[in-house]
């Protein structure tokens, strides 16, 4: 009994340390808004070293991926109001395919809580494509004269991904391509430039991957149950989603 005890204790350490947002390999996953962020994890944090960094300070990661079918990434932090002014810091970061060895920084800013009135920012990114996942590193405040316990208990934090259908099809560049599902295959039209078509379920398994040397004219649905189903259409630079019923 002691045996297990003591290990369902390392379990339990290990799953709070893994997820304490120390360093980016251990960010806290966010999937809507955290309104409750908890301030051990910034009594315990330490100067990660990531380059590029904003300032030098302690930090603190968090991070979300872009669902299948997703399109559009909102990233954002809101804080009550305090008896004085300072400034949150924070950087933004982009890890195609989820990789951080191609990690790419997007912003890096700043935003000031206001006596009594408080203060915000978002961020918001058009055109996620797929599975991509984005790091938000906030800087743990220095200012001597906040209490970081206050400033944290009315601080929320957001990280969120959804479907905008004004974009990616409607832009400039492929207003031309229309998808036309049909029983058995998917008509792709105007097409000039996708090489790459991949097919999700709404869990985000993977059904189907096809890469071409040629631009794509028809996707084969046959072999798909009576469902819904995410089909996303990609080149070198970017990509286009495209929401399908197969019956």
């Amino acid at each position: 009994m002691k045996n297990i005890l003591h290990l369902v204790t390392i379990l339990f350490v290990t799953t709070l340390i893994g997820q304490n947002g120390d360093t980016i390999n251990d960010a806290i996953p966010i999937d809507g808004t955290m309104a409750s962020i908890d301030i051990l994890n910034y009594n315990s944090a330490s100067n990660s070293g990531l380059a590029p960094a904003c300032i030098s300070a302690d930090d603190v990661f968090y991070k979300h991926t872009v669902n299948v079918g997703d399109n559009k990434m909102t990233i954002g932090m809101a804080c009550a109001g305090l008896a004085v002014i300072t400034d949150v810091e924070y950087q933004i970061f982009k890890a195609p395919q989820g990789d951080i060895g191609q990690l790419q920084e997007l912003d890096c800013n700043a935003y000031t809580v206001f006596v009594l009135v408080g203060g915000s920012f978002q961020f918001v990114i058009d055109d996620t494509g797929t599975s991509n996942t984005y790091y938000l590193r906030v800087y743990k405040n220095s200012d001597s004269g906040i209490n970081l316990s206050s400033l944290l208990g009315g601080t929320s934090i957001t990280m969120k991904s959804e479907f905008d259908a004004t974009l990616s099809t409607d832009t400039q560049e492929f207003e031309d391509t229309k998808i036309v599902t049909k029983e058995n295959k998917l008509e792709i039209l105007g097409n000039k430039s996708f090489t790459s078509s991949t097919i999700y379920a709404l869990t985000g398994q993977e059904i189907y991957k096809e890469d071409n040397t040629e631009v794509i004219d028809i996707v084969d649905i046959s072999q798909l149950n009576t469902g819904i189903y995410v089909l996303v259409l990609e080149n070198e630079n970017t990509s286009i989603t495209h929401k399908f019923i197969k019956r």
